[in-house]
This record gives structure tokens, C-alpha cells and sequence, in this order.
């Protein structure tokens, strides 16, 4: 390696993503439901109190959308459109009677999170008269989990996860990168005869994990200096992504999920964010 390889690499190993907290304004929020006006209004309480760890606002509104009102995606998109909201609300399988079968969100799920900018929070499905059962969890406990394989430099993203995190409560921000994406690569090198195998995997892995630390310890840094009373968690580890998000989830006690669903290379949900969604059912996700 040349002089200015090294320099070059030296460089970039010290350049460093650090967080810089900008406080997310939730001022209007509309909950859609395809329930009738008065068990669109129990269902709406409950989610306004499953969402009481918001900070407090006067400027807050709230509107609950009966079935009529939002029958069509045409329906929900101009909702959307008209009233602006800071985050929409609603459940899996809105308008379709595939809640019966998990293994899709619906249609008007799936177009409300890739068409509109708008934050989505996927809630319970309501029983019958609006409500749905969920055990109610003490501030102090509150645990929120910023999903994501690419931490380091996603603000928006961790800046979600702390608007929705309860003062005193837990923050768990995770980063997971693919062991078999990694496996794969050492594979490759190991087939380079130049190139030391065990020592790349060793400092290839050291990186990759590095980064998304350092970033954590940069957000741990700065809600210490902005006030912000959260108990952060750092998770960096390799895994095979799906299960392994799942088996944290549990493991925490996560009771909300945060992640990004929006890829700008592609029309459909990014990565991982559609299995989770699908799958994990049990808990609200914030889908960005």
C-alpha cells in the first residue's frame, strides 16, 4: 500500500457520522379506521393514549376517520393531502377482510407509506366497539427500538425513535448487519491469494461495527447536552437480519418499533421494514 493509501485510509477511518438532534413536531394527527363513527372515536382514544409519551402540546389536534370517509386509497391520499398531518394512524388490513390471514398489510397500507412523506404508525387492530387489548407499560419502562443496517447518519430516524420515547424510559438503537452478506464477502477475499483472510475479517468486522458505535455514543452524547432523560442501548452485532430483529424485539420489551420503509431506489417498501411489519404484530411500528 502506497503512502497516500495509507493517509488516505487514515483519513476516513477518523471521519466520524455525530448526531445532532432536531426535535420532531407531532401537531396533527389523523387515525384512519374502517369502523363506524362512534367506535372510530373509542378506537382513536385509545390510540391517543397509546401514544400519551408524545411531548405534551397544546397545538396538538386529532381527527378519527370513520370506514366511510376513507373507503378508497384515492379517499386516504386526499385525506392526507387536505389535512397535512404530522403522522397518520391506523392498523394492518384496513378495508379488507385479509386480517384473517397475517401475512399482508392491504392495499391501502402499502400505498400510504411508499406515496405519502407522512410518518406511519401501525397500531393494534380493534375489537369489536373500537378498543383492542394491550398491556399499558410505566413510563420508567417504556422501551422504543430504532431499526435500521445503515445507523450511523440516519438523524431522522433517531430523532423519531426520541420523540416517541417516554422521559425516563429506554431507547434501544440497533444495527445488524447481514452475516450472510458478510460470510459471502470474506468468501470472496479468502479466494484472493494477496490478501490475509483471517486479518480482513478481523478489521473488515472491527469497521463495521465501529461506525454504528461511534454514532450511538455521539446520540448518547447529545441528549445529555439537549436535557433529553433516556437510558440508551446500543445494539451492533452480525445476524441473519429478520430473526434477529425479532428475537431483540422480545428479548427488550420493545413496545414501540421505529424504521425506515421508503427506498429511493425502488417503488416497493425498503428492505426488511415489509417482513417486520408483517410479522410483528403484537407492538405499534413507526414506519418513516
Amino acid at each position: 500500500m502506497s503512502k497516500i493509501d495509507q493517509f488516505e485510509s487514515a483519513f476516513l477511518g477518523a471521519a466520524k457520522d455525530l448526531y445532532r438532534h432536531t426535535a420532531i413536531e407531532v401537531d396533527h394527527v389523523v387515525v384512519l379506521t374502517d369502523l363506524e363513527t362512534t367506535d372510530a372515536q373509542a378506537y382513536g382514544a385509545q390510540v391517543q393514549d397509546a401514544l400519551s409519551m408524545l411531548p405534551a402540546s397544546e397545538a396538538r389536534s386529532w381527527r378519527f376517520v370513520p370506514g366511510p370517509e376513507c373507503y378508497t386509497i384515492g379517499d386516504v391520499l386526499a385525506i392526507v393531502e387536505r389535512d397535512a398531518p404530522a403522522l397518520v394512524c391506523t392498523y394492518r388490513n384496513l378495508h379488507s377482510g385479509a386480517w384473517r390471514w397475517p401475512h399482508s398489510l392491504s392495499d391501502h397500507v402499502e400505498v400510504l407509506t411508499q406515496v405519502t412523506d407522512v410518518p406511519v404508525c401501525l397500531m393494534p387492530r380493534p375489537k369489536r366497539g373500537g378498543g383492542w387489548d394491550s398491556p399499558q407499560t410505566a413510563p420508567a419502562e417504556h422501551c422504543v427500538m430504532a431499526m435500521t443496517d445503515h445507523l450511523a447518519g440516519d438523524d431522522a430516524l433517531v430523532d423519531h425513535a426520541v420523540a416517541f420515547a417516554a422521559e425516563g424510559g429506554r431507547l434501544v438503537l440497533s444495527h445488524i448487519e447481514d452475516e450472510h452478506a458478510f460470510e459471502r464477502m470474506i468468501g470472496a477475499i479468502a479466494k484472493i491469494p494477496e490478501i490475509d483472510t483471517d486479518l480482513a475479517r478481523e478489521r473488515l468486522l472491527h469497521q463495521l461495527m465501529r461506525e454504528p458505535r461511534d454514532y450511538i455514543g455521539s446520540v448518547v452524547a447529545e441528549l445529555a447536552r439537549v436535557g433529553i432523560d433516556l437510558r440508551v442501548d446500543p445494539v451492533v452485532q452480525l445476524g441473519h437480519r429478520l430473526a434477529t430483529y425479532k428475537a431483540l424485539v422480545a428479548e427488550h420489551g420493545v413496545d414501540l418499533l421505529v424504521m425506515r420503509t421508503k427506498d429511493d431506489d425502488q417503488l416497493a417498501m425498503h428492505g426488511l421494514s415489509y417482513p417486520l411489519a408483517v410479522e410483528l404484530r403484537d407492538i405499534p411500528l413507526l414506519m418513516l
